[in-house]
């Protein structure tokens, strides 16, 4: 039989447990930060094209941004795998993600030659997504040993909020470094990475304080193949068509991103937006991925998955689509006769929609991707089910410089009509999804679902 715990050993347990959640939650907020400062596409895109670099090297950012991420989760996987402690294999990359970071800031600080920025970028953004994504595996792990199952989900929800404010500060920064600057100068981006650099640095400091307590060894451990059961699994995965049409669905989803990186290009370079909407941009992605969290978790919990993807397509339809109609419709003399004098003007008001759904969007794939394949996998090969599907479209993520390769041949008007046609492709792909809950489920005190977002 166990001995009662002292209450001395009690209040040193309490007390290590508030240390944990407080660095842990520190390390989430600072890591959201430092991404956003250097935001694939509505940061670093822009800057290549202010840069003169080719749309195709623009695309190529939320590319590394997610396939980068996404592809060395698996190795960090298996390396991890029964590993005692885990504080070094989660620090170690998470210290290498911020000094990737560094030399952008300091050559762009210095007023470098547009070269040599232009060949920098890529290199220190492919750095930092592949150490981000190797770190991300252990650093869940880790916490999820550190904090108590009874105050994990307040925990993971707290990451999200103050990571969600610290999003939307990120954004006021991008417009004060740009306004102040009198334009988004190398000097003012040399200050945004600067500041990510700080932002991911205390994330690595705050993330080192979390404890990392060992792992508990369970005699079953000692026989597993996890390795090889998940590859004699695939097979199995690759048959059941819920896996194939699921995996239709997000590969045409994530080719309706093409167009990404442009929304903002379009916005400077077509409409005439000045520099500071870059941070509008920014605030109102982060805002709405924010306030949009609950919502989704809202449709997931009474109607399902299948649902919330369906309107996640439709979301992405509707972002082309406002790019397409809203200067034409605007230029209408019977609408622009009554539109008032503003700034900025209402064109760009309504334009920054888009972005707003851009926030929603990222928030429902968030969830959906995430509890979708464990509502339709089957327990037996959920492992591989889903790093089958991970594996793929990480693959599929790289395809965004298609886009710049389209924006360069045809323009604008035929980049957006082809993301258009792949949305709408997705829409009609939904339906074909399996349906896991026919009727809503309408509970007196539901829970919403909350998600930790990278």
């Amino acid at each position: 039989m166990h001995e009662p715990s002292s209450p001395g050993r009690r209040e040193t347990t309490r007390a290590r447990t508030r240390r944990d959640v407080v660095f842990g939650i520190a390390n989430g907020a600072l890591l959201v930060l430092g991404d956003t400062l250097i935001h694939p596409t509505l940061v670093l895109a822009p800057l290549i094209s202010e840069l003169g670099g080719s749309n195709v090297l623009a695309g190529l950012m939320p590319a590394i941004n997610t396939g980068f991420w996404l592809l060395p989760q698996a190795v960090a996987a298996a390396v991890i795998q029964r590993r005692r402690r885990l504080r070094a294999w989660a620090g170690w990359p998470g210290l290498l993600r911020a000094w990737a970071i560094l030399p952008l800031g300091l050559v762009a600080l210095v007023g470098a030659q547009q070269h040599v920025l232009l060949w920098l970028i890529p290199l220190a953004y492919a750095i930092y997504n592949l150490a981000a994504g190797f770190a991300f595996v252990p650093l869940v792990e880790q916490l999820t040993r550190a904090i108590p199952a009874d105050v994990r989900a307040r925990f993971f929800s707290q990451r999200n909020v103050w990571g969600s404010a610290l999003a939307f500060l990120a954004g006021l920064l991008v417009a004060r470094a740009a306004s102040n600057a009198h334009g988004a100068t190398r000097a003012a981006y040399g200050t945004i990475f600067l500041a990510s650099f700080a932002a991911l640095a205390l994330a690595s400091y705050a993330g080192a304080r979390v404890s990392d307590p060992p792992l508990r060894r369970r005699p079953s451990m000692q026989t597993a193949e996890p390795v090889q059961s998940w590859v004699a699994d695939l097979p199995l995965v690759l048959r059941q068509s819920a896996f194939r049409r699921f995996l239709s669905y997000r590969t045409l989803v994530t080719l309706a991103s093409l167009a990404d990186p442009f929304f903002l290009i379009y916005a400077q370079l077509v409409l005439g937006a000045p520099a500071q909407f870059l941070g509008l941009a920014l605030m109102i992605m982060a805002a709405c991925r924010f306030a949009s969290s609950p919502v989704w978790g809202w449709v997931v919990e009474r109607w399902g998955n299948r649902l919330a993807l369906q309107l996640i397509a439709l979301l992405r339809a509707l972002m082309p689509l406002l790019a397409l109609a809203l200067p034409p419709l605007l230029s209408w003399t019977v609408i622009a006769d009554r539109l008032p004098a503003s700034d900025p003007p209402v064109l760009l008001l309504l334009y920054s929609l888009i972005f707003a759904l851009y926030g929603a969007v990222l928030s429902g794939q968030g969830l959906t991707n995430l509890t979708y394949p464990l509502e339709i996998a089957e327990p037996t090969t959920r492992p591989a089910f889903i790093g089958l599907s991970n594996t793929a479209i990480a693959l599929v993520s790289l395809t965004p410089p298609l886009g710049g390769v389209l924006l360069d041949h045809y323009g604008f008007l035929v980049l957006f009509l082809v993301t258009l046609a792949l949305a709408l492709a997705a829409v009609l792909t939904s339906g074909m999804l399996p349906e896991v809950r026919r009727t809503p489920q309408v509970r007196a005190s539901s829970r919403l679902r909350r998600v930790s977002l990278r």
